[in-house]
């Protein structure tokens, strides 16, 4: 009998040790999430880097089939404008394609060779991320398509 009180005091005692020292590293300023700022062009840079980067080769070959019949060849793209806290992507849910793909992205940027920049461009992608990394898909259920291609002259 004494036995079980022991190990039943040891229990008490063990539970309370780990829950105290929970809620103790949980009110811990280094766990704090930050306050990130509601609307900042900062952000908007580097999510535009960030999503140019990650659909790179998409872009490339849309600016390469677009300017292929102009006997151009695009090496390179900048920001579409002169404003480097510019957001050169958008992204918009809730779309026509929404029965195939997740949200819409619009990208705006400048094609450019090695001698001069070709103009503004501005990609409209319909993209579904939980397919990248699948193989064999139908072109019906590709992970990213093409589905409009504006250009302005410089």
């Amino acid at each position: 009998m004494k036995i079980k009180r022991f190990i039943m005091i040891i229990l008490l005692v063990s539970s309370f040790t780990i829950s105290t020292y929970v809620s103790a590293s949980n009110n811990n300023k280094e766990n704090e999430i930050p306050n990130f700022p509601e609307a900042n062009s900062f952000n908007n840079r580097y999510f535009s880097y960030f999503i140019t980067d990650l659909y790179h080769k998409e872009i490339m070959e849309a600016f390469q089939s677009y300017y292929k019949s102009k006997g151009l060849k695009p090496t390179g793209y900048g920001p579409s404008s002169e404003d480097p806290d510019y957001g050169m992507v958008s992204i918009y849910f809730g779309n026509d394609f929404s029965d195939k793909f997740s949200y819409m992205l619009k990208v705006s940027l400048s094609p450019t060779t090695d001698k001069k920049v070709l103009g503004r461009d501005t990609l409209y992608f319909a993209v579904e991320p939980s397919r990248q990394l699948m193989k064999d898909l139908p072109k019906d259920y590709a992970p990213i398509k093409l589905v409009k291609y504006e250009h302005k002259e410089p």
